[in-house]
Parts: structure tokens; C-alpha cells; sequence
């Protein structure tokens, strides 16, 4: 009888970073940063992609989807830690809540499958160049794309309908600084094994199969440059694979150990800060990595700022 249920004009209210009011003013500070890096250097690389001749190949078009992408999810999560770390009150409404976790599943789900689709690029170009054209014609690359973003919500939906469906009672405190799966599902006061497992067969399924996706792309690229006679040749394949892998270890590293973890091992603390990671970090690096490590995109940007000089 004392349990109170959330309905969805309740609210939740999100635990956050930390407690200390100078830390949050710290974080909020350095969060704006990283999050002003984060959309001026995605939105570049999106306009850089877009306006360039040069660019104009499917590596460049999933490149700029991955652009697009990192903007948006960093963009579910950041906004709202930023008013938290400066509002008395943490807050988020069901219906926020619901949202959020909506679209950063859906967005984080769908750079999983891109980030494979990608390999599956770089393993086309450097074990099969004759056929690239081929294998990878504007047409397969559209579909890959439309493929990752349908597969990314469609996880989403599913992921998002099963926790909501639950029971919520008693104190709807967040242990986190935004609305995840595993921290929203342990508020509930039903049994939640069913969507537990349900939750865990879908997002192993997802990182699992694109992880393969991306072992098997690379051992295979691995193979081929290592039986190339060119030093020259090795090199640049070497270079034309190394942005994308980094990018790769960072995702999927935290991706990995966030969420297919024991249940025993959970660590709020440590939650916390791998969910930093992934969620503001790594978008704000990408475009770095990617534009820093890319001959041709910095010749395209060299180009552009040479035509905007002489102009």
C-alpha cells in the first residue's frame, strides 16, 4: 500500500555525476567544451564531405553518416546533463525520460551497425579494389546506410517499449546522469527477468554480430596487406585502415564492457564514467581522428581554406 506507481506525468530524478556543487560547475565547464567540439567538428566534417568532389565516395558517405550520428546522440545526452549540473532539481518527465532513451539507443545502435559497415568498406577497397566500384556502388552504400539506421531503431523500439512496460514504484531515483536501460529497468517492482533477457539477447545480438563484422573484415585486410610485395602499397593500406580501427577500439571497447558485463560486477562509479566516455568523448574525437589521420580529407579542407583565402 505504500508503494506509489509512476505514471507518465511522474517524474525522475537523475543522481547525476556528482553531488558537490563547485564539481558540477567543473564538469559543466568542461562538458560544454567537449560538447561545443563535438557539434563544430562533426557538422565540419559533414560540410566538408558534402561540398567536396574529392569526397565524393561511399568511405565518405558512411563516414558523413557517422558524423551525423555522433552529433545526434551526443546531442540526446549532453543538453540535458548541462541544465542538471547547474539545477537544483534533477529532473527529467516519463515522457523525457522515454524519449531520450529512445533515441540514444536508436543512434548508438545504428553507429554499431555503420561502424561494421565500414570495415565491410575498407575490407572492399583493400582486398578486392577492382571490384569496389562494384561492390560497393552508391546503391549498396545507401543501403547499408538505410540498413544500419533501421536496425538501430528497431532495437531502440524494442528496448524502450519492453522497460516502459514495466511497473514503476517507490522511490524513481536514476542511479546515472541520463536515462539508460539497466539504471531505469532496476527501479521497476515487477519481475524483470523476461526483459532482462530479452534486453541482453538483442544487445548481444547487436554487438556481437557487428563486432564479428569488424574481426573478420580486418583479419582478412590483415592477410591481404601482409602478403603485399610494396612496402609503398602496405603503408597506405596501413593508413587508409588505421583511423577507422581507432575509431573502432574506442566505440566498441566501452560499448563492450558497459553492457555485456555480469550483472554482479556493476559499479555505479565506473558505470558513470565509461557512460562519459562513450557518450561525450568519443563523439567529440571522432572528427579528430578522422580528419587528423586522413590525407584526403585534409587535402579537401586545405583545398576549401586555399579557395576561401584567394577569395
Amino acid at each position: 500500500m505504500g508503494e506509489v506507481n509512476l505514471s507518465r506525468s511522474s517524474e525522475f530524478e537523475l543522481l547525476g555525476l556528482t553531488s558537490d556543487p563547485w564539481l558540477q560547475r567543473l564538469l559543466f565547464v568542461v562538458f560544454l567544451g567537449m560538447y561545443t567540439l563535438t557539434l563544430l567538428g562533426n557538422l565540419v566534417l559533414l560540410l566538408l564531405i558534402h561540398v567536396s568532389a574529392a569526397l565524393r565516395m561511399p568511405m565518405y558517405s558512411l563516414l558523413k553518416s557517422l558524423s551525423f550520428l555522433d552529433f545526434c546522440y551526443s546531442s540526446t545526452i549532453v543538453p540535458q546533463t548541462l541544465v542538471n549540473f547547474l539545477a537544483k532539481r534533477k529532473v527529467v518527465s516519463y515522457l523525457g525520460c522515454m524519449a531520450q532513451m529512445f533515441f540514444y539507443a536508436g543512434f548508438a545502435t545504428s553507429e554499431c551497425y555503420l561502424i561494421a559497415a565500414m570495415a565491410y568498406d575498407r575490407f572492399a577497397a583493400v582486398c578486392n579494389p577492382l571490384l569496389y566500384p562494384t561492390v560497393m556502388s552508391p546503391r549498396v552504400c545507401t543501403s547499408l546506410i538505410l540498413g544500419s539506421f533501421t536496425a538501430g531503431f528497431l532495437n531502440s523500439l524494442i528496448h524502450t517499449s519492453c522497460i516502459f512496460s514495466l511497473e514503476f514504484c517507490g522511490a524513481h531515483v536514476v542511479t546515472h546522469f541520463f536515462c539508460d536501460g539497466p539504471p531505469i529497468l532496476s527501479l521497476s517492482c515487477v519481475d524483470t527477468s523476461l526483459c532482462e533477457i530479452l534486453l541482453f539477447i538483442f544487445a548481444g545480438f547487436n554487438l556481437l554480430s557487428c563486432t564479428l563484422t569488424i574481426l573478420i573484415s580486418y583479419l582478412l585486410i590483415l592477410i591481404t596487406i601482409l602478403r603485399m610485395n610494396s612496402a609503398q602499397g602496405r603503408s597506405k593500406a596501413f593508413s587508409t585502415c588505421a583511423s577507422h580501427l581507432t575509431a573502432v577500439c574506442l566505440f566498441f571497447g566501452t560499448t563492450l564492457f558497459m553492457y555485456l558485463r555480469p550483472k554482479s560486477s556493476y559499479s555505479l562509479t565506473q558505470d558513470r564514467t565509461v557512460a562519459v566516455i562513450y557518450t561525450v568523448v568519443i563523439p567529440m574525437l571522432n572528427p579528430l581522428i578522422y580528419s587528423l589521420r586522413n590525407k584526403d580529407v585534409k587535402d579537401a579542407l586545405r583545398k576549401i581554406w586555399s579557395r576561401k583565402s584567394a577569395g
